[in-house]
């Protein structure tokens, strides 16, 4: 007779293998050894520089020619990364202080006090309204004065508004990331990008803003699509949040409505923030304000909350380096980040990237030659993502080369804006994009998950109005 398997002869199945998303570090030390393997295998080249009559440093077209090698060993990555954080220095420190910032801000409450009692209750019943809404006031700050990492202060607010909403912090960093990026992108009349490369290209200052309102539309719409479909899924079901049950993303939920009047000490505070923050704006388009003024004007914010809410010394201190200790994984990145630019520097190949992108597309079928001059300035990108000095390095190339294709100089800045912009949204190496995921606490893995379709999706439409200003003869 057939005995019946017992619990001790029973066979186990065995555990599925399942490959678990590689951490920010881990995908960020990977691009810095691919850039050092790069360093031994490409030859090191330069194109000759001078400086033209905006006091540019640019490079002359022509003039590539190769240079002595100097591969960087790779047992020096981890000194490549050192270097990296010094060069990453000034926005590392503005996180950290901008971290500890938040922490006196959030505590005291005064913002998001306002937020959940008042503008949340207004918008009861439209909520979804406010996606679109935010995604173009925020693209207002990218395509006037090229708003970029400033727009990392509007996240807290954005997140406490999405959250009272019914929704969660992911979205409200979407919000305010693609929102302002799509601003920065299209350019309309964004003096880092576009302003550059039309001075470079020798084309009128801003000109041809016609198509680049389209695009602003055409990028906004796409967000606002993707966007309001993540709101629908998480709002019938909260379990479908990418940051369902995140410890991070749960402590965004200490305050919620509470129906009481405001106090005379949160009305000062929702004062200090708005008046800082247009403080910051103030100085940003007018005074040329970068990171440490930006600093100076979040800390005294800070400081003036804390002494309003009554705060002790001491606990404004432990709250600041709470905030800092909150941000400090993802202010780290930026030197991991950075460190990709210095070892393709050091290792003397980025003109040697740029050449040997730029020079195939002169083989292209006509009507995709614009199309291929985004792909290049999309891979130039990954380790050159800044546009002004991304415009720098590649329109002198790529203006003359396509004067001989036939493509108009608009529509080959046009290109570089697709190139340089759109996959902003995705890169790991795009330090706008780390200190937003770091203020908002949502690691990369996740805000893939919800940005990478959005973004693809605006790369390939973005290709497409770049042909069409090839047939236009934009």
């Amino acid at each position: 007779m057939e005995q019946m398997p017992n619990a001790s002869t029973e066979v186990k199945k065995p555990k599925k293998f399942k490959i678990a998303f590689p951490h920010t570090y881990l995908i960020l030390v990977a691009l810095c050894a691919l850039a050092v393997i790069l360093t031994n295998v490409l030859p090191s080249g330069v194109f000759d520089r001078e400086r033209n009559a905006d006091g540019r440093t640019v490079v002359i077209a022509g003039t590539y020619h190769e240079v002595e090698a100097n591969p960087i060993p790779f047992i020096k990555l981890p000194v490549k990364i050192h270097e990296g954080m010094q060069a990453g220095a000034d926005l590392l420190m503005f996180m950290l202080i901008m971290g500890g910032s938040f922490g006196i801000l959030n505590e005291a409450g005064a913002v998001n006090f306002f937020i959940c009692n008042s503008l949340a209750r207004a918008m009861r019943g439209k909520e979804k309204l406010f996606i679109p809404i935010l995604l173009f006031v925020m693209s207002m700050g990218g395509i006037t004065f090229g708003m970029a990492v400033e727009a990392v202060a509007f996240i807290p607010a954005v997140i406490a508004l999405s959250i009272a909403l019914g929704y969660d912090s992911i979205l409200g960093l979407a919000i305010v990331f693609l929102g302002s990026n799509a601003g920065y992108t299209a350019g309309i009349y964004n003096p880092f990008n576009v302003g550059v490369a039309h001075s470079l290209a020798e084309i009128p200052l801003y000109e041809g803003a016609w198509y680049r309102w389209i695009f602003l539309f055409v990028l906004l719409m796409i967000a606002s699509i993707g966007l309001m479909r993540y709101a629908d899924r998480i709002k019938k079901d909260p379990t479908k949040s990418l940051v369902y049950k995140d410890p991070d993303s749960e402590s965004w939920r200490s305050v919620q409505s509470s129906g009481r009047k405001a106090t005379i000490q949160e009305y000062l505070g929702l004062f200090i923030f708005l008046g800082g923050f247009a403080l910051i704006i103030w100085g940003c388009v007018s005074q040329g304000w970068w990171f440490g003024e930006i600093s100076a004007a979040f800390f005294w914010m800070a400081v003036l909350t804390g002494i309003i809410f009554r705060f002790t010394p001491n606990k404004m201190c432990r709250l600041f380096c709470s905030g800092m200790s909150d941000i400090a994984v993802g202010a780290g990145s930026v030197g991991f980040a950075r460190a990709i630019a210095v070892i393709l520097a050091d290792g003397v190949i980025m003109d040697t990237i740029v050449y040997y992108l730029a020079m195939p597309l002169q083989y292209l079928p006509g009507i995709v030659q614009a199309a291929g001059m985004q792909v290049a300035q999309t891979i130039i990108n990954l380790g050159l993502p800044s546009g002004s000095a991304q415009a720098t390095a590649t329109m002198p190339i790529i203006i003359p080369l396509a004067d001989l294709l036939g493509v108009s100089r608009q529509t080959a800045v046009f290109a570089f804006q697709c190139g340089d912009g759109i996959s902003n949204g995705i890169i790991p190496t795009y330090t706008t994009l780390i200190a937003m995921m770091a203020a908002a606490k949502i690691p990369f893995q996740k805000w893939l998950k919800l940005a990478f379709k959005i973004v693809a999706v605006q790369w390939l439409a973005g290709m497409a109005m770049t042909i069409i200003a090839t047939l236009i003869h934009y």
